[in-house]
């Protein structure tokens, strides 16, 4: 019996090849993507690394100013109880209750809450200037409405003059930029305290005198702001 040797085809030979190199060109492109993927971009990880070091210095400067604001209001023992410093996760709060600051009801700086502020100035101002900080002023009321106002028809309204009374000081005899400084006004809307009474159900005193501030917020802006 006779055997035949069978010899493919020239062609078949050649599309086999041309599969292969196909498929070996597609696994090499493959390869390359998941390394690129998978190896770290240098100059976002320097990006990131810088954004990190910015804030962390940041905080700590505002921990710094925090303290010096503490050991100013410790020297005045007019202060005590009626200023307070509260650190925030964006900033610092420098809380004046109302009761120092202005008249029941106005939103004319009394002599001693001018003193209060002017006090703090010195520390605000070179801040401001030297860490290129932001200063938001805020003004807060307790919840009890203004009957028969003629000033003001709201504590909306209040809140907002006790603001800006606040910011035309700091503008005016701090020489702070008038583009690092804002005014808002919360009327009761954002309480400090939330004690109440139990047999009445209303805030008590101490939660209302110690809702009617005026707070100094200091931070640094950022885009996620």
């Amino acid at each position: 019996m006779a055997w035949k040797l069978k010899h493919k085809k020239r062609g078949e030979e050649e599309h086999w090849q041309v599969s292969y190199i196909d498929l070996l060109t597609a696994m090499i492109a493959a390869f390359v993507l998941l390394l690129s993927m998978s190896k770290p971009d240098q100059a976002k990880l320097d990006v990131f690394a810088a954004a990190a070091d910015v804030k962390q210095k940041n905080q700590e400067n505002l921990s710094t100013l925090a303290q010096q604001l503490q050991e100013s209001i410790k020297k005045d023992t007019s202060l005590t109880n009626q200023v307070t410093v509260v650190m925030t996760d964006d900033g610092i709060e420098l809380r004046f209750l109302s009761s120092l600051l202005f008249p029941i009801g106005k939103a004319k700086l009394q002599p001693d809450g001018y003193a209060a502020i002017l006090n703090m100035m010195p520390k605000l101002q070179a801040f401001v200037i030297a860490r290129k900080a932001f200063l938001s002023i805020e003004g807060h009321t307790d919840d009890q409405p203004i009957i028969g106002g003629k000033e003001f028809k709201s504590n909306w309204e209040l809140s907002v003059a006790r603001a800006n009374e606040v910011v035309h000081m700091l503008q005016d005899s701090g020489k702070i930029d008038g583009a690092r400084l804002s005014a808002v006004g919360f009327a009761d809307a954002r309480p400090a305290s939330k004690e109440r009474d139990p047999e009445t159900g209303q805030y008590t005193a101490d939660a209302r005198a110690q809702n009617r501030r005026v707070v100094i917020r200091i931070y640094y802006y950022t885009e996620d702001q």
